[in-house]
């Protein structure tokens, strides 16, 4: 403070006078003058403008002049320490740099999709186990997961390219799935391992089409010394459609059998051969000798031919075991049994007690025996054995017996003069004429040496 003027008074008649006193106006803010300091309790109120106030007193007034600050309103504020930082829970403290690197790491929130925050890196195993979602993987451990990988399309699937696809273990495609090969070969089973490859083996009803019918397509199937099998049950077929040529070849048998119904070849409406064993020296059998086990050969307008090609060989239809039964049947087209000029034919040669029957009961057309035109011998039970020879033997109906009729010198013998050889010529009302040309000799018993006696009878009319 200065004091613009000091007035030294001694008053008179004041006991303890001051030495010093000052009779001018009071100090304003807009003057000098007379004033005072302030006490504690008037500094801290703060409200008095015409009193002054010292260091010592201003140093009490100061936290109750000025308002603590708040996020809105400036003021005094204190240092938060690194617990009340971490704590996170004072408005009213201002962060230090050491408290603020301490909230950096260890206050702030872990990160999220929507929260930024602090994060970790993964490890390999956090990786490849496919579990967290609040750690970030790094280029390195990207590798360790394709190397590791998860499962693919276990969400929405997706179009995957790739060059090669690999798999050490079980690889399963879900759902539907297209493989294309564009212009290379697709290998499915090309190593040199003994795992089975198996398609469509599941128990669900499936259709499984292998190839197609375009132009060149081909499809073969391997086999080494295991087996080829196609099996179908219950009413499911097998078919084999060929367009061209189906070849069926083995070096062991072939065995074409059905269990429950015929086995059927050229069963359908197509007027194409049907060639069974037509080359190489092979023995052909049809049938069987089992039970009722029979054999039929049909032809239609067409012929039906038997041993028909010109190679020199035995045919047998037929055979002589117990009831065996041999048929031959024509309709009008006639039966033709025919030869070489050398063939010989025989017929029941080793029939004993069995009939011999040529031509029917009713037969009224010629049958000819030994109709030639060149020398031979027709023999009639001409065997060794008592045979008897009926020629027209029938009752019924008048027949008529011509022997060796022709216009020609043939030479008759009937009977022999052996033993008790006999010959009856007998005739009924008919008459009996013997007669020959007009220079004809009749010799009965010419020969001289006869004993019997000769007989003529006759009636004189």
């Amino acid at each position: 403070m200065i004091l613009l003027k000091k007035t030294l008074t001694k008053e008179k008649g004041m006991k303890n006078a001051r030495p010093t006193s000052y009779t001018g106006p009071k100090a304003t803010s807009q003057r000098t003058g007379e004033a005072r300091f302030a006490n504690a309790t008037e500094a801290a109120l703060g409200v008095a403008d015409d009193i002054t106030i010292s260091p010592a007193t201003l140093n009490s007034a100061v936290e109750s002049l000025i308002n603590d600050g708040t996020t809105t309103t400036k003021g005094i504020v204190r240092l938060a320490t690194i617990a009340e930082t971490l704590a996170g829970a004072l408005d009213t403290v201002a962060n230090t740099p050491a408290g603020l690197a301490a909230v950096a790491i260890a206050g702030a929130p872990n990160w999220s999709e929507t929260v930024s925050g602090i994060g970790q890196l993964a490890t390999t195993a956090e990786t490849v186990a496919y579990a967290l979602d609040t750690v970030a993987i790094t280029p390195s451990k990207l590798g360790d997961a394709f190397a590791a990988p998860a499962a693919l399309g276990s969400g929405t699937p997706a179009a995957v390219a790739a060059t090669t696809l690999a798999s050490s273990g079980l690889a399963t495609l879900g759902a539907s799935a297209t493989v294309v090969t564009g212009a290379v070969a697709l290998n499915l089973g090309a190593d040199a391992s003994t795992g089975a490859i198996n398609m469509g083996t599941g128990a669900g009803a499936r259709t499984i089409t292998v190839g197609n019918i375009t132009t060149t397509t081909a499809v073969a199937i391997n086999s080494g010394t295991g087996h080829i099998t196609l099996t179908s049950t219950g009413t499911g077929d097998v078919v084999l459609v060929g367009g061209d040529k189906i070849t069926l070849d083995a070096a062991g048998t072939i065995d074409l059998n059905s269990s429950a119904a015929a086995i059927n070849i050229g069963t359908d409406d197509i007027d194409q051969a049907v060639n069974i064993a037509t080359d190489g020296e092979r023995t052909l059998t049809l049938g069987s000798a089992n039970g009722a086990a029979g054999v039929v050969i049909q032809g239609g307008t067409g012929d039906v031919e038997i041993s028909a090609n010109a190679i020199a060989h035995s045919t047998t239809i037929g055979n002589v075991t117990g009831a065996s039964a041999l048929v031959l049947q024509t309709g009008t087209g006639n039966f033709s049994l025919d030869g070489v000029t050398s063939t010989d034919y025989t017929i029941g040669t080793s029939t004993t007690t069995g009939a011999i029957t040529i031509g029917g009961t009713a037969q009224t057309g010629t049958i000819t025996l030994g109709d030639s035109s060149g020398v031979n011998i027709v023999q009639i039970g001409s065997g060794e054995g008592a045979t008897t020879v009926n020629i027209a033997g029938g009752a019924t109906v008048a027949k008529a017996v011509n022997i060796a009729t022709g216009a020609v010198a043939n030479v008759v013998t009937m009977g022999s003069v052996s033993g008790a050889a006999q010959m009856d010529l007998k005739v009924g009302t008919g008459n009996f004429t013997l007669e020959g040309a007009t220079t004809s000799t009749y010799d009965i018993s010419s020969t001289g040496v006869n004993t019997g006696n000769v007989r003529i009878a006759w009636n004189w009319c």
